[in-house]
């Protein structure tokens, strides 16, 4: 069973990425909101997803339609036109826009097949006749069918955010570990030495970047940069405090929900107490 030792350690670590990860996330998504990397990047999986590139066909038809982006006035000719870009498209809304603008939506099932060899895109003429196919020109099924194909298309467009933002994430991190000088070994050594320093520590709903950054500085965390710490760069030590750093920036790419479910879990088990054993020994953390 872990010492109190060791639990301090992994504690305060935890809660050292818990803070950097806060930061971390309140940067990027601002910068996010700021770019619209969100409505940016859906529009290019629309574009994909519809073989539209140039946004001159059904991608731009779908971005005029109101149960897509019912903000806009709906006579956009480019994207420098577009006007309140949605971050999120219903995938049911979706697949009745796209009825609706490929005239799909008819009375009888040969009357469907008809408005689906119109459309021109070979691959998308090869997919929606499969779907009318396995649906028996049902248009209510055939809904359904295009609003999966939507999702799972959206699941990679989810994908490709998720990595920018981990790019982004990963790099502002890194150079807020070396600013401030948050380098996991050197804090894991201090913790090792100076335990007590996260004897206080433990879950805080609401906590902002600024209350994390504020309680490391408080309970005197081996964070910022000193003389020693600079004369440090020019060694050995130097190396363990790029390592360090990678380390830092590396554990935000788990998000800050993962540290704090964390710092939960290691806070309850240091809170369970020492077994009997530990207890009679006096090896055992204190409770």
């Amino acid at each position: 069973m872990f010492n109190s030792t060791v639990l301090d350690v992994a504690i305060g670590l935890i809660f050292t990425f818990l803070a950097i990860s806060l930061v971390v996330s309140a940067i990027v998504e601002a910068i996010a909101s700021a770019m619209k990397w969100r409505s940016s990047t859906l529009l290019e999986g629309i574009k994909d997803l519809l073989n539209d590139p140039s946004f001159t066909g059904l991608a731009r038809s779908i971005y005029n339609h109101a149960l897509v982006n019912p903000q806009s006035d709906g006579t956009a000719e480019d994207e420098k036109a577009l006007t309140h870009i949605p971050t999120y498209v219903d995938p049911k809304l979706f697949a009745d826009a796209f009825v609706d603008v490929t005239k799909i939506a008819q009375d009888s099932p040969d009357k469907i097949k008809t408005a689906i060899n119109a459309i021109e895109d070979p691959q998308l003429n090869r997919l929606l006749n499969g779907i009318f196919d396995q649906t028996a020109g049902n248009l209510g099924k055939m809904r359904d069918s295009l609003a999966a194909w939507f999702d799972n298309s959206m699941d990679r467009v989810g994908g490709v955010y998720k990595r920018k933002t981990q790019i982004w994430s990963f790099s502002i991190a890194l150079i807020i570990a070396m600013a401030l000088n948050v380098s996991s070994i050197g804090v894991g050594k201090a913790l090792w030495l100076r335990p007590m320093m996260a004897k206080t520590i433990g879950p805080m709903p609401g906590m902002t970047p600024a209350d994390a950054i504020t309680l490391i500085g408080n309970l005197g965390f081996p964070i910022g940069w000193s003389d020693a710490a600079v004369k440090d760069l020019g060694s050995w030590s130097g190396l363990e405090m790029l390592a360090g750093f990678l380390i830092t920036a590396a554990a935000t790419l788990f998000g800050a929900p993962f540290w704090f479910d964390m710092l939960e879990q290691f806070v309850r088990l240091k809170g369970s107490g020492p077994s009997p054993a530990e207890k009679s020994s006096g090896s055992g953390a204190s409770s």
